[in-house]
């Protein structure tokens, strides 16, 4: 396992220990991930971790692992598979996501996902 597919397991980890500080931890200064509650942006480590706070308050999210490689061009591919489910504990989507991940300088600077599947 190279150093950014590392990056990557500590960073769904953490998402999983639902350890917000690990979460931020990992984040480039200038990271920016889609904001998929309020429909945007959020950037940089507080505002990852804000976003990721908002998110688990609403919804309970679990995500699994299937895969995480390296691309050909340093980015980090994972497959994951994503329940959500409302604070009822009622099944809103089980699906597979495909989400690209940009490193720099050891810290994740972007994520997106891909439409795959």
């Amino acid at each position: 396992m190279d150093a950014a597919q590392d990056l990557v397991h500590r960073f769904l980890d953490a998402l999983d220990r639902r350890d917000l500080d690990a979460v931020a931890s990992l984040i480039h200064p200038q990271g920016r991930f889609r904001d998929y509650l309020n429909r945007g942006e959020v950037t940089g480590p507080e505002g990852i971790r804000d976003f990721h706070r908002r998110l688990f308050e609403s919804l309970d999210v679990q995500i699994d692992k299937i895969l995480v490689e390296t691309m050909a061009d340093g980015r980090v591919h994972a497959i994951l598979q994503v329940a959500v489910r409302d604070q009822a504990g009622h099944l809103w989507s089980d699906t597979r996501v495909h989400v690209i991940y940009e490193v720099a300088d050891g810290l994740i600077l972007s994520q997106t996902l891909d439409a795959k599947d």
